[in-house]
């Protein structure tokens, strides 16, 4: 809530008088003029120069500096009382699997909450992710990789296996397990996970033979996948999703498990705190093994 003194200043300077803010106010312009002085008692600086005979006022270059700080706390507090009564509002950007694959519950959840968040989705690179949290243009992230930031609080969500993932075959079932050495990387629909992802998949193929294509999106497999040679190696997610729609095998030797994070910055916004601890709730319902996210 706004104090006493900086809401009769902003009435004064919306009105143009300390009469009229009176009026605004419902109060004497004896106690708007008693408030106004505490006030700049209370900064140690005068705030409007009040002339004598003058109906009009005047912000001293102190009462200009104080009116833009003014305004930002007025703002913040009707954001305050207007989101009191609902869970807020919050920008979360993810990779995109990990929100078509495995956060959709989460924000189904969100947005069906008593009282329920506001989302705003966004689809990023693992880097622009964290930039993005750090220049607070995010109040949550999502993402693979993660640099170690003094501003950044960033939380191991869960880890998931990679899988083979190919058209159906006959004779061929998801139990089997599959040399990766036979696989012929210039068939391979290829995505780069992460970095430890990639040094596993430079150590099975030569990396002087890329693939024919590389991918940035899941859906952009199943749109490409049209001949038995090829393949695509995709975390467990996304074979839970399509099931027997397409052949899922394990691999040997198998990738190491892709690691998702939960970011948020160390010292979120105010609009924001709501929301994120309903978030932190709601996740750790869904992954109860996960790692504490109530810091």
């Amino acid at each position: 809530m706004l104090s006493i003194g900086t809401e009769t200043f902003l009435a004064i300077i919306e009105n143009g008088s300390l009469s009229r803010a009176a009026e605004q106010l419902k109060i004497t312009q004896s106690t708007v003029s008693l408030r106004l002085k505490n006030l700049e008692t209370e900064l140690g600086c005068t705030l409007i120069d009040r002339r004598r005979g003058e109906r009009s006022i005047e912000l001293t270059p102190a009462g200009k500096a104080y009116l833009h700080f003014a305004e930002q706390m007025r703002d913040i507090a009707q954001d305050m009382n207007v989101e009191e009564l609902s869970g807020g509002s919050l920008k979360i950007g993810g990779v995109d699997s990990a929100h078509v694959f495995l956060l959709s519950p989460i924000f189904r959840s969100l947005i069906t909450h008593t009282p329920p968040v506001k989302v705003i989705l966004g689809t990023h690179q693992s880097w622009q992710i964290q930039d993005m949290v750090e220049r607070r243009q995010l109040d949550a992230g999502f993402a693979i990789s993660v640099v170690r930031s003094p501003n950044i609080v960033a939380q191991p969500l869960i880890r998931e296996e990679y899988f083979l993932m190919r058209l159906p075959r006959e004779g061929k079932s998801s139990g089997t397990v599959v040399d990766a050495r036979t696989l012929d990387p210039l068939e391979e629909l290829h995505i780069n996970w992460c970095s430890s992802y990639m040094l596993w998949h430079d150590h099975i193929w030569n990396p002087l033979e890329s693939a024919n294509i590389q991918l940035d999106t899941v859906a952009c497999i199943t749109r490409m996948l049209f001949s038995p040679k090829q393949w695509a190696i995709v975390p467990a997610s996304v074979k839970e999703h399509y099931g027997d729609r397409y052949l899922f095998q394990r691999l040997d030797p198998p990738p190491p498990p892709r690691p998702l994070h939960f970011l948020v910055h160390r010292h979120p916004s105010l609009r924001a705190v709501r929301g994120l601890k309903i978030l932190r709730d709601i996740l750790g319902r869904v992954f109860p093994d996960m790692a504490s996210l109530s810091a």
